[in-house]
């Protein structure tokens, strides 16, 4: 499951506080890697200088800077491209953004919900579980395959 994190609305959401913008980002990015280190981040950048990088490697997360649309849209625009929607888990308090990307067949969750999650041993991705429990997707922790009611 790929994350994709709604930068700014991550920040006001987990209310950080920083001597200037950098130190905000800065915060939000080591939080995020604690929780799932391959997950993406979407900051609008409107203003950013024009030499600024559209996207960097920043601790190993990749950062996205949306100097031509909000970072709203570029998300959804990233799911709608996407093979695998459902392998998407969008970020967001934004409920709007949240309804358009599960539409799309992506997943979504708050940022309550995302930074709940218990961080990857190791900070790494272990067996493609991406950190999340069957739980978070409405499943049972086991699944009896010879359960007779059971659709396949």
């Amino acid at each position: 499951m790929r994350a994709f994190v709604d930068g700014h609305n991550a920040i006001h959401a987990l209310r950080i506080t920083g001597a200037d913008h950098a130190a905000l980002r800065r915060e939000l990015l080591r939080r995020v890697a604690e929780i799932d280190p391959e997950a993406t981040v979407f900051f609008d950048a409107k203003n950013a200088p024009p030499d600024a990088p559209a996207t960097a490697r920043e601790g190993g997360l990749r950062v996205v800077y949306c100097r031509r649309r909000e970072a709203d849209e570029e998300m959804i625009e990233r799911v709608r491209g996407s093979d695998v929607p459902g392998g998407i888990l969008v970020v967001t308090n934004d409920r709007e953004v949240r309804g358009r990307a599960a539409q799309l067949g992506g997943k979504a969750c708050k940022v309550a919900e995302f930074f709940a999650r218990k961080p990857r041993a190791g900070g790494k991705r272990g067996s493609g579980a991406g950190g999340f429990t069957p739980a978070d997707f409405g499943l049972p922790d086991e699944i009896d395959l010879s359960d007779p009611d059971l659709e396949v």
